[in-house]
């Protein structure tokens, strides 16, 4: 059955996803960190995943009227 396919594939490829994804919240801290003059990283990292989870949202929502 070619979802199990997809799943063990996909499986394959979790821990590169998190990667791919520590890697881009790590950018964000950076970018945060340099351009805001008192950034708390708390609230920082509070917003760049507010804003990760607001942006997958948005992708997922635009593939499924594909």
């Amino acid at each position: 059955m070619m979802s199990d396919i997809q799943n063990i594939e996909i499986e394959r490829y979790h821990d590169k996803i998190v990667k791919d994804l520590r890697h881009l919240i790590e950018k964000y801290r950076e970018i945060m960190a340099w351009d805001v003059p008192e950034n708390d990283p708390v609230e920082a990292d509070r917003l760049i995943f507010e804003a990760i989870q607001s942006g997958l949202a948005e992708i997922e929502k635009a593939e499924k009227t594909r």
